[in-house]
């Protein structure tokens, strides 16, 4: 090998058992990005997931701002770990169910439990 050649770091040839190759899994699995394989998803229910999902976006924002007021008038120490988990507990079953959005329920359950989370960190945040 010269200065010029560079040295092969990953294998060419296919695996021993190529029954056990990752990407030719014949059922996909549920949260994936789409495949250009994959029709796309109706209008309506991107239309709805993408409200939903900025409903709860912009509650999170002022939730945040709401924090920070907060932080600056002296809020105790426990008030923004509480926030942002509940906030984390939101924002994760959201980007979930955009992730599974050729299932045919799945995205509309994720989206309906991203709410509680959200609902509480509001409560939480008004409370103080």
């Amino acid at each position: 090998m010269t200065a010029v050649e560079q040295a092969r770091t990953t294998r060419t040839a296919p695996a021993g058992n190529a029954s056990l190759v990752p990407w030719d899994d014949p059922e996909p699995a549920i949260f994936r990005f789409p495949t250009a394989d994959d029709p796309a998803p109706g209008a309506g229910r991107m239309l709805a997931m993408a409200l939903y999902g900025t409903v709860l976006g912009l509650t999170g924002v002022g939730v945040g701002l709401y924090a920070v007021l907060a932080v600056f008038g002296g809020a105790p120490g426990w008030y923004l770990p509480v926030l942002g988990l509940l906030t984390l507990l939101s924002v994760g079953p959201a980007a979930a169910a955009f992730l599974a959005i050729h299932q045919p329920r799945l995205p509309w359950y994720l989206m309906a439990a991203a709410a509680p989370p959200m609902i509480a960190a509001v409560l939480v945040a008004l409370a103080y």
